[in-house]
């Protein structure tokens, strides 16, 4: 999935898609990654992360429609 039709697909759930980093630190060594996100950006609440926006979407929708 695109960076374009992830933005799609959480606009249509009324939601944002954005890419985040990630910053490891230990040992003296930093490492940075890119976390996909999808949630709500303007208030930064990210509700599913992923290393693919597959896995993002998968992690938001099990929460959305988990909630009680």
């Amino acid at each position: 999935m695109t960076m374009k039709e992830a933005m799609e697909r959480a606009e249509r759930l009324g939601l944002s898609a954005w890419v985040g980093k990630t910053v490891a630190v230990g040992g003296g060594n930093a490492e940075s990654a890119a976390v996909k996100c999808v949630g709500f950006s303007s208030i930064e609440l990210v509700l599913g992360e992923g290393e693919t926006w597959e896995e993002a979407f998968r992690r938001a929708t099990a929460l959305i429609f988990s909630a009680r």
